[in-house]
Formats: structure tokens, sequence, C-alpha cells
């Protein structure tokens, strides 16, 4: 690894490909020595382009460093697509990253919600081939810690179950197992730190949205409640929305910290920094959801999921 002759934003490296070693000239901002990578050889063939040896700003460069953008599985073009520290060089990164996969879309009646997630599916399926369906086995995991954090339904009506847990000691600095990764991905879930990944994950297979409060940000205790008119709250995207009298809201001692069913407020949000969080798991009435969010002017996963309806059982296992 070191710096292009005639270059500044160049880097010029030596590579492993498993069987010998090239050289390549670089320009992602992510380059550095030791990190695992894929690796087009030259002769490869990334979409309708062949890798040629080539020769930039005087250094010859024996194949490319690869980004997600340029394997053709996203957008992200930021960097170099970097693999897990025991990524085994020279496999073909085709086969590690099972990338030959069918992905089905699925166009559901709004009455179908039960098959938002993949057990709702599975279910589906077995009852439409006459098959029996296996469904994972869920194993409670048991609390090291006795913390809790008081909530109160000020409403059962419009949700009468609202179960949660403190975590203690998140690294978001952790990468998120690539494997859970490439599954939200084939799901057109972009990936972002480990705690919105697993929710996300816990979601499409059980239908089960989930949202996480950063622990120390949460005051006095969480009370679920109708909305005034009036009221403010600042979400997650950033928008400040004044609220309608209609809206299911979550409170704690400072006020509105998340729309019920839809999205969760800015203030007591998870950031780079949360080490303890509040992870919450409710069932919110489609009649108290309905329409909310499109009031407003937007339309979000949980929103989708919870107007329509979800299992109202699958708290917990989630």
């Amino acid at each position: 690894f070191d710096t292009h002759p005639n270059a500044e934003k160049l880097v010029v490296c030596t590579v492993s490909s498993g069987e010998e070693e090239l050289q390549v000239v670089c320009g992602a901002p992510n380059a550095r020595a030791g990190i695992k990578i894929p690796f087009a050889l030259v002769g490869a063939k990334l979409g309708d382009d062949k890798i040629k040896k080539a020769k930039l700003r005087g250094v010859q460069s024996f194949g490319m460093l690869c980004s997600e953008r340029e394997l053709g599985i996203s957008e992200n073009h930021e960097g170099l697509m970097e693999l897990p520290a025991d990524a085994p060089v020279g496999e073909n990164v085709r086969d590690y990253l099972q990338l030959d996969d069918s992905i089905i879309d699925l166009d559901l009646t709004p009455n179908r919600s039960d098959c938002l997630g993949l057990t709702g599916l599975a279910r589906e399926t077995g009852l439409i081939n006459e098959l029996d369906v296996s469904y994972p086995e869920i194993t409670p995991v048991e609390p090291t810690i006795d913390d809790t954090f008081p909530v109160e339904l000020g409403n059962p009506a419009t949700c009468p179950r609202f179960v949660g847990r403190v975590v203690r000691n998140i690294d978001l600095h952790a990468p998120t197992p690539l494997w859970m990764q490439e599954k939200l991905r084939r799901c057109d879930i972009r990936s972002i730190d480990p705690i919105v990944d697993v929710t996300n994950y816990v979601m499409l297979e059980l239908n089960q949205p989930m949202h996480a409060y950063d622990l120390q940000r949460l005051t006095d205790k969480i009370v679920v409640r109708q909305s005034a008119a009036g009221e403010l709250i600042t979400l997650l995207d950033g928008q400040e929305i004044t609220l309608h009298d209609d809206t299911l809201l979550i409170t704690d001692g400072s006020g509105p910290i998340g729309m019920g069913g839809v999205m969760g407020g800015l203030t007591t949000s998870v950031t780079a920094e949360t080490k303890d969080i509040f992870l919450e798991s409710a069932w919110f009435a489609p009649t108290a959801i309905a329409g909310r969010a499109r009031s407003y002017g937007m339309n979000t996963d949980a929103a989708h999921r919870f107007e329509r309806g979800i299992d109202w059982q699958g708290q917990v296992a989630a």
C-alpha cells in the first residue's frame, strides 16, 4: 500500500488474489492495508465492461477493487465493499455472497397483511400446496440484568399491548453480519447499523415492526396516549409535525417521542454514541393507525403493516 507518485487522490495497492499478488491503482477513500474486498481480475466482466490491464497516471494496474455498485448489488459507490475479516481470500465473491439467488416480488391485496412477513408467507404457501410448514423455534433470551423501564397504556383500546426490554452495552460501531446485510438488501432495505438492521430483519420475518429508544434520553416513563391538537413532534427524519387530535402518541416526561405505529421521534433516537436502548414491540389497533401517516404526508413500513393489522400475539416472540 503506497501513495501514487503522480496523483494525490490515488493509491497503489498490493492485492492478494489467493494465487498471486498483483498491483492495483485505486481511488476509493476507504482503501487501506489489511482489509478484504471484492477484487475483479483482468478478464472479469462487470456488467457490460470487461476488466483490462491499465496504466493510471503512469502506474500499471492489474484489476479493479470493487464497490457494491460496481458489483451490481446496490447503488452504494462511496467506497470499496468491505468484507468480514474471516472472508476466505481467493474464493469467488459470487459464491461467497450467494448472489445466484431468486427474488420474488409479491403484490398483496390490503386484506392479506399476514403475508407481509416470511412466517405468514410460509403458512399460506403450505396451505395452498397442502404441505406441512416448519416454523423456526424461538427460544426466549433470558435476561442477564434486572433493568426495566416503566410503560403506561393511557388508551388500552388503541394499544393494549406494549412490551419492551432494556439492552445495555451495545457497540454500534460493530458491523452487522454480512449475511444479514445481504438478506436485507435483497428485500430492498439498506443496512444502517446493528440495531436498525436487527429490527428490520425481525419485521421481515415475523411481520412485527419494532423501535429502539436511546435509554439515556428517555425520562420519567413511557405513556401511550392520544394527541392533543397543536402538539409538536420532531420525527426521526427531521420533520417537525403539528399534530391533529386523532394521532396515537408515544410520550415520556419531555413530551411526544414517537407517532405510534408510524415513526419514532428524534429526541430519543439512537445515535452513534448510544450504549443502552429500550426496545419496543407493540400492537396498535388498525383503526388507530389507518390513514394517520398519509394525513401527515408520510408512508412507512411500520404504518403499512399496523394499519392493515398484524398478529396480536407476536410481540413477545419478536
